[in-house]
């Protein structure tokens, strides 16, 4: 008993110590900073190197090669056949542009099927890929179930170590701009861009396109190094829990006029200063403001009080 009586003691006297109100706030503070960053889900922040392509013609891409690709690295997961297993899923009706999103942007193949993969490097080159969907697309595709891959859209830029010559790779370089521009230049309507874009993607990839938390530990991904191809794919095949957005829902041309106002985010620098916060959104950055604020006038108060008990 006289060991518990010391005990109280001891704390009641330091907690009328004159730092035992800041204490208290720093502790609070950081128990609620190390919570956040244990449960709120990040992904890998890594730009896919891929190479602009445009529609393979038949002469150019290789059936056998595909084949060879599938058995190699997708037929373990979805089957021989593309049917899938337990561990992957039916690739049938799946659509050859839902194939190139997943691998153009490096979430496939996957080691770990059973959580979702961020955006990473593409492992495998572009005419590997096309030589993949040729294959896909004679031997696996259920006739012509599912979106095509919209190869009128851009791409991802050109890069200098797939050519053999300056030359070459300026001629690349030259025509993918002119499509770029060509493209995102025939969007005429910035706010119907702007309108569609906070209708239906702003509540998962938050307003500034960084992305965001979703249930069951998953995440919307951050889209600013998305090119308008893998944007348009993504919409048109709903790949993990994003819903799909057909040309029936969304017309091409409106799809241009989205894809025109997110070039416009990925544009947009991020004037943050010291204490940025990677545009998280207006919700969270009003949050984190009010918290920070309400913590420094708690601080102030207790800074004010301890004073004035020593004045006293």
């Amino acid at each position: 008993m006289t060991r518990n009586g010391e005990t109280v003691k001891w704390i009641t006297a330091r907690r009328r110590h004159p730092l035992a109100g800041y204490v208290v706030v720093i502790l609070a503070l950081a128990l609620f900073g190390v919570g956040y960053a244990a449960m709120a889900p990040t992904a890998e922040d890594a730009r896919a190197q891929t190479l602009a392509a445009e529609a393979p013609a038949p002469d150019d891409v290789d059936i056998a090669e595909g084949r060879a690709i599938f058995d190699q690295t997708c037929a373990s997961c979805h089957g021989q056949d593309g049917s899938g297993t337990p561990n992957g899923p039916d690739l049938r009706e799946a659509g050859s542009a839902s194939v190139n999103f997943q691998v153009s942007t490096g979430r496939m193949p996957s080691m770990d099927p059973d959580s979702q993969m961020p955006r990473k490097a593409m492992v495998m080159s572009e005419e590997e890929l096309a030589n993949l969907i040729a294959y896909y697309d004679a031997e696996i595709r259920d006739g012509e179930a599912g979106p095509d891959v919209p190869y009128e859209v851009p791409g991802s830029e050109p890069q200098r170590e797939d050519f053999e010559d300056e030359g070459s790779y300026e001629e690349a370089l030259e025509t993918y701009e002119a499509e770029y521009d060509s493209y995102i230049e025939g969007a005429e309507d910035t706010d119907m861009g702007m309108k569609l874009y906070l209708t239906n993607c702003a509540h998962c990839h938050s307003w500034s396109g960084g992305g965001g938390a979703l249930t069951d530990g998953r995440w919307a991904p951050e889209i600013h190094d998305a090119t308008p191809r893998e944007i348009y794919e993504a919409m048109v095949s709903g790949p993990g829990a994003m819903p799909m957005f057909s040309d029936g829902v969304i017309e091409p041309e409106e799809k241009q006029e989205l894809i025109s106002y997110v070039k416009t985010l990925q544009a947009e620098p991020d004037a943050g200063g010291i204490f940025a916060l990677d545009r998280v959104g207006q919700v969270a950055e009003g949050f984190i403001g009010w918290t920070v604020g309400l913590s420094l006038i708690v601080a102030c108060a207790i800074w004010i009080t301890a004073k004035q008990r020593a004045h006293d």
